[in-house]
């Protein structure tokens, strides 16, 4: 069991070390400044702005980090998820489970119509994710970004409000 909250400055070391993970190092995000207080601030604008939500993904139990979890709000309605899940938690259901919580509460509370997922043609294992999620596959944006000097593909998932799908 986990629960959605807030960054807080403890989280920075288990942060930066999913970010140096290998698995994840290409597709996540530098940390958006250098140390744990630096990033609640960031975060907590960003929230105060409306424009990211940037939660944790936390063991129920212990509070202890088990990963991140991101809704960015775009135009038209739409939001934007993302999730990673540090590595001695992967395969138990939470990015699941934390992207399903997200998207629905989205729907739910700000009365989002859509949520969608960009994943790099080259991450299986955020394309297994957001399947499981129930994102549907819509298609390719070809050449979209650029990781580490090279453009890559991305393939669009989404899922709307009122999708049967919906967990």
């Amino acid at each position: 069991m986990f629960v959605l909250r807030p960054f807080r400055e403890g989280d920075f070391d288990a942060a930066l070390d999913l970010q140096r993970d290998t698995a994840a190092s290409r597709w996540v995000p530098a940390l958006p400044a250098t140390d744990g207080a630096g990033v609640e601030a960031v975060y907590d604008e960003w929230r105060r702005e409306g424009s990211l939500l940037h939660l944790v993904i936390a063991d129920l139990r212990n509070d202890r980090y088990l990963g991140e979890a991101m809704l960015a709000l775009t135009e038209h309605g739409v939001g934007e998820v993302g999730c990673c899940v540090v590595p001695a938690q992967r395969g138990r259901g939470i990015a699941v489970g934390a992207l399903r919580a997200l998207t629905n509460w989205s729907f739910a509370t700000i009365g989002l119509g859509r949520v969608q997922v960009f994943v790099a043609t080259g991450n299986a294992a955020a394309l297994r994710l957001a399947g499981r999620a129930g994102f549907q596959r819509e298609g390719v944006l070809r050449s979209y970004w650029e990781i580490e000097g090279t453009r890559v593909d991305a393939v669009v998932l989404a899922r709307i409000a009122g999708d049967e799908r919906q967990a």
